[in-house]
């Protein structure tokens, strides 16, 4: 069942945005324990008003358990949500600077992130989340969705294509070469 996050869900939602910071080897997982950058996920996760708040997670449950999530925004907010979440992390580690690459453009809904758990992967849940995003997104009157994909992640790839999404530009995050995909919401899931 695809949900909108609450603050319980916290702890696995933070674990998930971890497993995907380690699929970027962002810098900072080199410098601070994997407990303290939880903790301080959780707390943003908790929180609101920034990029990975509860209230801007949609949630697939099964068993009681958070089986995947996706992070969405309005993509005309990215820099002000960015900094929120540095605030937070600040708080609980963070002393290094951590500069946000421009990821989203204005008038997208900004798919930021998006995670199945180990144990629920091969069920189409990824896929369920993208379309419920979509729905969300053409409710909410944004005449685009986007994503970013790293150039590598063939298989990732593959089902946004396959989703309808489109490469428009090449973009860097943290580093890496990314496709910036996107898709209009009139051929949004359930638009």
């Amino acid at each position: 069942m695809i949900r909108p996050a609450e603050i319980k869900d916290s702890r696995e939602i933070a674990g998930l945005i971890y497993e995907i910071w380690e699929g970027m080897d962002l810098f900072i997982l080199k410098l601070y324990s994997r407990e303290a950058i939880q903790e301080g996920l959780i707390q943003a996760v908790a929180d609101q008003d920034n990029k990975f708040s509860h209230q801007n997670i949609l949630v697939e449950e099964q068993d009681g358990r958070v089986a995947g999530m996706i992070a969405i925004y309005d993509g005309a907010r990215e820099f002000v949500l960015h900094d929120r979440l540095i605030a937070i992390l600040r708080q609980c580690f963070l002393r290094e600077p951590f500069e946000a690459d421009q990821e989203a453009d204005i008038g997208e809904l900004y798919i930021d992130a998006v995670c199945v758990d180990k144990s629920y992967r091969g069920q189409g849940l990824g896929t369920k989340l993208l379309q419920a995003a979509e729905s969300y997104g053409a409710e909410k009157g944004f005449a685009v969705i986007s994503l970013n994909v790293e150039q590598d992640n063939t298989g990732a790839r593959r089902l946004y294509e396959a989703l309808g999404y489109q490469e428009v530009k090449q973009i860097m995050i943290a580093g890496h070469h990314y496709a910036h995909m996107v898709k209009p919401s009139g051929k949004a899931a359930g638009a």
